[in-house]
């Protein structure tokens, strides 16, 4: 039976790359909505929810 790993395209290092004024940004988010003790793929998918609609609106 085929997993999901092995058919990965890329490691988890080369999938999430950021600066740090971006990592930054994302824990200071993190910070100002008490979303600390998240995990960071969470706080990652929030970060870029939040800016998705605050651009479309």
């Amino acid at each position: 039976m085929h997993t999901h790993k092995k058919n990965q395209t890329a490691s988890r290092r080369q999938a999430f790359r950021c600066t740090g004024q971006q990592l930054d940004a994302i824990l200071r988010f993190a910070e100002e909505r008490g979303l600390d003790h998240q995990p960071l793929h969470w706080v990652v998918a929030e970060f870029w929810r939040y800016h998705a609609q605050v651009k479309a609106a």
